[in-house]
């Protein structure tokens, strides 16, 4: 009696389950004829590029187009979009209007180191020749130059014959064509003289014009590196520091030492500088304030510098006393990655490596995560990337686990502007919230970033756009 009942009830188990499971591919499989899109990415300034019956256009947040799909891709930025049809390039605007007819070889928008449109000033390429329009289509540099970089501060780097000048964002001459190089980091700013000015290079040469292109500091000097008020010089492999007037403020007596290029500079008003192999820090007046002691010396960031002494690293504060001792095998202050570049994470945390394994101290040398795993990486928002025996997850900041750390699981986890996690593991994405519970139960073979409460997600070479509860949108085309 007791055996037919429990048979009856694996029965009736084994049954609830078929139904429950028919049931969710019913619902999934009814959903599917949603996935109207080719291809789609996220919202952005409430409009999103999608691609139907093998063309691209606009949609709006009711998936409306407002850009019919008849090109051959698309990108917007800023009320403009860069199109592409036959084969050539044009602007129109994100309502249709032609801006700049369809018949250049490339346009690009000018771009910041996120990979972010930053002006609006557009680069044109025809005939092998690039040129430069604004976005409401008038021509700025004629299409004349072999190559054009436009800088985030809308100055715009030109390139003839190998030489290169600067222009500014109305096409003017600043620095005629004729040097080897000139710096992309120019400003316009009549308060800050030192962003009137630029690096150049003629030949194995620097030195620094200004915006008539004159030459304030001679092309003689082997390195040139500009700073809020004095520049670092370096000729015969030392250097010294000049005033913007071209006076020598601190004499070339210093080491260069290659490995720490990037750190001959004030900063918080002390540099680290370097005398027979031994690092200390001078001020402005060329006064030493932190004796030459140190193996190596790391700028000072928040009132605290990174130094090294017998191939351990600790932290030091502008007294020289010591915060973090020098008893690890790196130091370096927690930064993220943003779309393939380094920032720092604003959080005042120091990431602290010893015998392989990485923890996390405060700038008070206080231990916040454990020395126990083998790679840590911010993410944003108090969140750690953690690699662990070949298993990833994430922890907060007081080693709490948000996303379990799992073997091989998790190949990638993405934590993005809407503050949630795309998590790819075992060929599917999953949408996970910033507490680590799932988001949505449904997985996707490609998923994008939440934008404007929408999701573009691919299944079976299908597009669509879900919300935050995994519903997929019902718009209906023809």
């Amino acid at each position: 009696m007791i055996l037919q009942f429990n048979k009856k009830v694996v029965c009736f188990s084994f049954i609830l389950i078929l139904f429950i499971s028919s049931v969710g591919i019913n619902v999934y499989a009814d959903e599917k004829q949603n996935l109207k899109f080719d291809e789609a990415r996220s919202f952005s300034e409430n409009l999103a590029a999608v691609k139907i019956n093998g063309k691209w256009g606009l949609i709006d947040l009711k998936g409306n187009f407002v850009v019919p799909a008849e090109y051959e891709n698309i990108s917007f930025y800023k009320g403009t979009a860069i199109i592409k049809i036959a084969g050539q390039y044009g602007v129109i605007s994100t309502s249709g209007k032609e801006i700049i007819p369809a018949q250049y070889e490339e346009i690009t928008y000018c771009k910041d180191w996120r990979n972010t449109p930053q002006n609006e000033l557009l680069a044109v390429k025809q005939g092998g020749k690039w040129g430069v329009y604004s976005t409401t289509g008038r021509q700025i540099v004629p299409v004349f130059y072999d190559k054009i970089e436009i800088n985030f501060n809308r100055t715009i780097n030109v390139v003839l014959n190998s030489k290169v000048g600067l222009l500014d964002e109305s096409g003017h001459t600043i620095i005629p064509v004729g040097y080897n190089f000139i710096s992309s980091s120019l400003q316009w700013d009549e308060k800050d003289p030192v962003k009137n000015l630029s690096v150049v290079r003629q030949g194995d040469k620097w030195g620094i014009a200004d915006r008539s292109g004159k030459e304030l500091i001679p092309v003689v000097y082997d390195r040139v590196s500009m700073g809020t008020n004095l520049i670092r010089v370096q000729k015969d492999k030392k250097f010294g520091f000049i005033n913007y007037r071209g006076q020598e403020v601190i004499p070339l007596k210093y080491d260069e030492d290659w490995r720490y290029a990037g750190y001959y500079y004030f900063s918080e008003g002390l540099a680290a500088v370097s005398v027979a192999g031994k690092w200390g820090y001078i001020d402005e007046r060329d006064r030493t304030v932190i004796p030459f002691e140190y193996d190596s010396g790391h700028p000072f960031k928040d009132g605290l510098a990174v130094v090294a002494l017998n191939k351990k690293e600790g932290l030091i504060n502008k007294e020289n006393k010591v915060i973090i001792p020098l008893q690890y095998d790196n130091l370096y202050y927690l930064a993220q990655l943003y779309n393939g570049s380094t920032m720092y994470a604003g959080d005042n945390l120091i990431i602290v490596k010893l015998n392989s394994k990485e923890g996390v101290f405060d700038t008070d040398g206080q231990e916040i995560i454990p020395l126990k795993y083998d790679y840590i990486s911010s993410i944003g928002d108090g969140l750690f990337k953690v690699q662990l025996d070949n298993k990833y997850g994430v922890i907060d900041k007081t080693d709490k686990v948000v996303i379990p750390i799992q073997s091989k699981v998790y190949e990638y986890i993405i934590y993005d502007d809407s503050k949630n996690f795309r998590v790819f593991g075992e060929g599917k994405w999953k949408f996970y919230k910033q507490n680590g519970d799932q988001l949505i139960s449904n997985e996707y073979d490609y998923a994008l970033p939440f934008a404007h409460g929408l999701a573009p997600i691919k299944v079976n070479d299908k597009w669509g756009y879900v919300d935050m509860k995994g519903k997929l949108t019902s718009w209906s085309y023809q």
